[in-house]
């Protein structure tokens, strides 16, 4: 090889080097900053009475009802009052609904349904970070085995109702299977406009009409008194304003814990409902007639295809009411009531007969 051709093969060759260290890639270590701990936000700028509202506002538009409504405002705004702003932390609310303590569990998971209903409004119209329920479970709830009275028990209650307020109470209840908030809910024109023992109930579910027993018509036609036609007939014996009140749910409630705890008795007040079901299917025989009465979902059965007659019920309650179950035992001689005397309608019978408004045969 000659010498010149030498020289132009390692002038080649000290080109490509320059040229393989222009394009030489440099791999540089990524360095990773050490991780700064995160704050969790505990609370936040937003008011929650202003969610509460909010929240309200809204339930009201859906036309949710308004016994519905009270119950969401009385428990949303006593948490309101515990945290004026709204807090984030979710052992906050562990601590808050930790207080909410029972055998079954239903009520602490009631309360658990009502935050998590307001933190998901908060999410979406005030936007929050988060949602401090999202992550947690709702409370499990032990089911119990329903309570219902016996016809002796119901005696008992019956014999201690005094003012008439308390047996109108007693006979919607018991003897019609109504709820406790459907019987707050009716008003001086809804009495008024009973025909042919029916009257409008502003039922849970739905309004509708219902079968009224004669005695219980009279019963209400009696409280209705001066009252205008918007206006409750179930009211307190508080006064203010120089008139009575509208009888709440807490009054509703103690008015029938009274009314057992005179009869030595001990029950809640929905085993009233629960005992009018019962006693009207062991009667007749028919689950589906106790449930149509009741005015309660009949499992299996669409109730948008079938119309339960409103006067064809009013046979079946006429016949088979609890108050009615009762009184067919009074006419045979039969003594519910322990009174260590004979069988043949003794001086308590006959008061009891004189009560429901009945002659002994």
């Amino acid at each position: 090889m000659s010498t010149s051709t030498k020289k132009i093969k390692n002038a080649m060759r000290e080109v490509l080097a320059e040229e393989a260290k222009e394009n030489e890639v440099v791999i540089q270590p990524i360095i990773i900053p050490p991780l700064k701990e995160q704050s969790i936000q505990v609370n936040t700028s937003v008011l929650t009475q202003d969610v509460v509202d909010s929240l309200l506002r809204h339930k009201e538009y859906k036309r949710v009802k308004e016994g519905t409504i009270k119950t969401y405002k009385k428990t949303l705004r006593r948490f309101a009052r515990k945290f004026p702003n709204l807090p984030l932390d979710t052992d906050t609310i562990l601590e808050y609904l930790g207080q909410f303590t029972g055998d079954t569990g239903r009520y602490k998971r009631n309360q658990h349904d009502r935050l998590n209903m307001l933190y998901k409004h908060a999410f979406c119209l005030f936007e929050i970070p988060q949602n401090p329920l999202d992550n947690l479970e709702r409370p499990t709830v032990t089911q119990k085995s329903i309570q219902t009275l016996s016809l002796e028990e119901a005696c008992k209650v019956t014999l201690v109702t005094s003012t008439l307020t308390e047996r109108v109470v007693w006979e919607l209840t018991f003897g019609h299977g109504w709820r406790q908030i459907e019987v707050r809910r009716i008003t001086a024109g809804d009495v008024r406009s009973i025909r042919d023992g029916i009257i409008w109930c502003r039922g849970k579910e739905r309004e509708e009409f219902t079968p009224l027993l004669p005695e219980t018509e009279e019963l209400l036609k009696q409280l209705v008194g001066t009252l205008s036609d918007g206006e409750t007939v179930i009211r307190s014996t508080r006064i203010r304003a120089g008139m009575t009140q509208p009888l709440g749910e807490d009054g509703m409630s103690q008015l029938i814990q009274r009314l057992f705890a005179q009869s030595g008795i001990k029950y809640l007040g929905h085993d009233l409902r629960r005992t009018f079901c019962t006693l009207v299917r062991e009667a007749s025989g028919d689950e589906f007639l106790a449930m149509c009465l009741a005015r309660d979902k009949i499992p299996g059965v669409n109730d948008r295809y079938i119309n339960a007659s409103p006067a064809k019920l009013k046979e079946s309650l006429l016949r088979y009411s609890p108050l009615r179950l009762i009184k067919q035992k009074m006419q045979t001689g039969e003594n519910l009531v322990e009174t260590g005397e004979s069988r043949s309608l003794p001086e308590t019978m006959l008061h009891f007969m004189q009560r429901l408004q009945v002659s002994p045969a």
